[in-house]
């Protein structure tokens, strides 16, 4: 039988404040294209191993 699924906990004080600098310090990233390539590559690789079986 599964284990049940703990609540998300609430960020307050300051591990609420270092999470949204932290999403403010990383909003306008983009990943490389080098990443993204290579994501796919994987993507592709598990799409022909799942249709193979």
């Amino acid at each position: 039988m599964a284990k049940p699924i703990k609540n998300t906990p609430v960020l307050k004080g300051k591990e609420a404040v270092d999470f949204y600098k932290t999403i403010d310090l990383n909003k306008d990233k983009k990943v490389s294209m080098d990443s993204l390539a290579a994501i796919q590559t994987d993507a592709n690789k598990l799409k022909e191993i799942l249709k193979t079986n």
